[in-house]
């Protein structure tokens, strides 16, 4: 009476594996969002507002709706050149998984304002690391700290970086596990 019933369940685990390890089907694109309503009436209302443009493509870059991101982003360079929109369409590209772009708009952000802004090094740290370029992540994370000590504290970095989406966070604590392991002095 056991050896049935044992059978009849381990036929039963054989049938259900292949439908529990199917990879999950690709979520349909999102659509709108009401984030995005609100920069497409910023845009509407005023088409040269860089800002509205950077916003809306980093939005768009989160929602997987690559081509529309990566126009927003040229159009709000074309508008506005300056630092802190190349910093801002670096994060867009970052989150794109565009890691090349990302750390070409680190960096140019990163000379045009004479590595003072706040968010240089921070921000060449995940292209770096998007690259694959471990050896400037670290230098530029090192930099960063000096920066802003809160980042060189697991505690105080997990609180800086709360809000920031999982790659960001991702990228910025996996250096941080090695730039405490292998850099801190």
């Amino acid at each position: 009476m056991i050896a049935p019933r044992f059978a009849w369940l381990c036929l039963s685990l054989i049938v259900s594996m292949p439908a529990a390890a199917a990879e999950p089907a690709a979520p349909a694109p999102v659509k709108t969002t009401p984030k995005l309503e609100i920069l497409n009436k910023q845009i509407q209302a005023n088409a040269e507002d860089a800002k509205a443009y950077s916003n809306r493509g980093y939005t768009l870059a989160l929602l997987g709706r690559k081509e529309e991101a990566r126009a927003d982003l040229q159009r709000a360079l074309a508008l506005d050149g300056k630092a802190p929109m190349r910093n801002r369409v670096g994060w867009a590209y970052f989150n794109l998984g565009d890691y090349a772009a990302a750390v070409r708009e680190f960096e140019e952000a990163a000379k045009l304002s004479g590595h003072e802004a706040h968010y240089d090094y921070y921000s060449l740290v995940l292209g770096y690391w998007g690259t694959g370029d471990t050896q400037r992540a670290l230098e530029n994370y090192d930099l960063a700290v000096q920066r802003d000590p809160r980042l060189g504290e697991n505690k105080t970095l997990h609180e800086r970086t709360l809000e920031w989406t999982p790659l960001e966070q991702r990228a910025m604590h996996e250096t941080y596990v090695l730039w405490s392991k292998a850099w801190r002095r």
